[in-house]
């Protein structure tokens, strides 16, 4: 039994569903509030409960052979915080794990860059590699870069959801939904995308399909085995290339508007007193004005995952109607 936590996120649901593909047999942790209707009829486990309930934790990882844990607390549905969520639930999750000896643990974490410390959501990223490793577990730790379906929609463009379950860019957070609408429509209605740094910065950006299939086929795989694997998709691109194969995509001119890395930085240090996970987005813009340009191929390889290029995941975007 695989058992996923975040299993009602955008890779957390694709995860089950390549689960469900290679026949095996799959238990999804939800909340019941939360929107798991998806899942149903798949032929998976229902685990009802919450990070924030260990009792629930301790239950659900009984039986359980893996573990792939994507949750997180960037877009929050309800009231939570990543003290709560990302601190305490995922100190209890490998607590829980350790009692049930649970096989493997494999944890969806980012890349590292300058200032993890001053932004949340990689703040606890860090401080859950490090519970991991000192846990006994055997503990595959998987940093992906930029997500595809995430960046080049917050960049501009609400396109990348096209087709997508559970999109990211689509949860109903308030902070959230203000942001999307503001760009939402830059880049086909204005011809113009907003980037967080300068033409410089260069990212491995990568599918959320992609990360799915490589926290599945971790499953077992010896060069999952403890070890930390760093993946991004198959080219490094500056935010500039990305611009220009919209462009070709669209049929039309896509100009980069920039802004400096420190207006994030700023925005994410004023927010900070008023709303944690607002001010978390705009960290992450600030830390993404930063290059991470590892390339994925090798770990891509190693556990047999084929990387979608930028252009081929805007194009079969672009070529969804709208909505669908």
């Amino acid at each position: 039994m695989i058992l996923v936590v975040g299993a009602t996120g955008q890779v957390g649901t694709a995860v089950v569903r390549k689960l469900v593909a290679d026949g095996r047999p799959a238990r999804a942790f939800v909340r019941r509030t939360s929107n798991y209707q998806h899942l149903q009829g798949l032929g998976v486990e229902l685990a009802f409960g919450d990070l924030r309930d260990p009792a629930s934790l301790d239950a659900a990882c009984q039986g359980a052979e893996a573990v792939i844990a994507t949750a997180n607390a960037i877009v929050p549905q309800g009231p939570s915080s990543f003290a709560a969520v990302e601190g305490k639930g995922y100190q209890d999750l490998i607590a829980a794990c350790q009692k049930h000896s649970v096989q493997q643990f494999i944890f969806l974490s980012v890349p590292v860059t300058p200032h993890d410390s001053a932004v949340p959501s990689f703040r606890y990223k860090r401080l859950n590699e490090e519970r991991l490793q000192a846990s006994g577990l055997n503990c595959t730790i998987l940093r992906a870069s930029l997500f595809m379906d995430c960046w080049f929609a917050f960049i501009g463009s609400t396109i990348p959801a096209r087709g997508a379950e559970a999109p990211t860019i689509e949860r109903q957070y308030w902070f959230l939904e203000l942001f999307m609408k503001g760009v939402g429509n830059l880049i086909p209605g204005a011809g113009a995308a907003l980037i967080p740094g300068n033409a410089q910065v260069r990212h491995a950006f990568i599918a959320a399909d992609d990360v799915a299939s490589a926290l599945v086929n971790a499953i077992g795989h010896p060069a999952a085995a403890r070890a930390i694997l760093e993946i991004g998709g198959p080219e490094v691109l500056s935010w500039q290339q990305v611009a220009g194969i919209y462009g070709q995509a669209l049929g039309r001119k896509v100009r980069t508007v920039y802004a400096p890395g420190s207006v994030f930085r700023v925005m994410r240090a004023a927010m900070s007193p008023f709303s944690e996970a607002a001010s978390d987005i705009m960290g992450l813009n600030w830390l993404v004005s930063y290059s991470t340009p590892y390339a994925g191929r090798k770990t891509a390889a190693a556990l047999g995952v084929r990387l979608t290029s930028a252009d081929a995941f805007i194009r079969s975007k672009v070529g969804l109607a709208a909505g669908s």
